[in-house]
């Protein structure tokens, strides 16, 4: 009797982000520098790709967990009256600024998340 594993595929769109971030990682790794990568989720995609920060950035970033049942919206500005432009599933690992600004946290250029839905990674150092 002969037992065959079934393959599992990727979609394009996964295997891309997949390759960005594993050259992003290699990359970093072998220039002996920290990597300061920051996941970006459109609004209701679960695919993630990898956006490095402007070189020169001088918040510390760290590593936080989303701790919110239905995800955590990303929002143009610190604060609830700015617009939409994506989300975070609950558990998703972001890179996010250590301090906040009116009770949220910056996450890019124009993102920010409400601080009180992450949870800091201790395991991962800042950045």
């Amino acid at each position: 009797m002969t037992v065959t594993a079934a393959r599992r595929t990727m979609s394009p769109r996964r295997s891309a982000a997949r390759a960005a971030a594993v050259a992003a990682f290699s990359a970093a790794a072998l220039l002996g520098g920290g990597l300061t990568a920051q996941a970006v989720a459109p609004a209701r995609t679960t695919g993630a790709a990898v956006e490095l920060a402007p070189a020169g950035a001088l918040a510390t970033r760290c590593y936080y967990k989303v701790n919110a049942t239905g995800g955590l919206v990303i929002r143009s500005g610190p604060g609830t009256s700015y617009t939409r432009v994506g989300s975070y599933p609950n558990g998703a690992t972001i890179l996010a600024s250590a301090s906040t600004t009116n009770g949220f946290r910056n996450v890019g250029t124009n993102r920010w998340v409400a601080a009180a839905y992450t949870v800091r990674i201790t395991s991962y150092p800042c950045e």
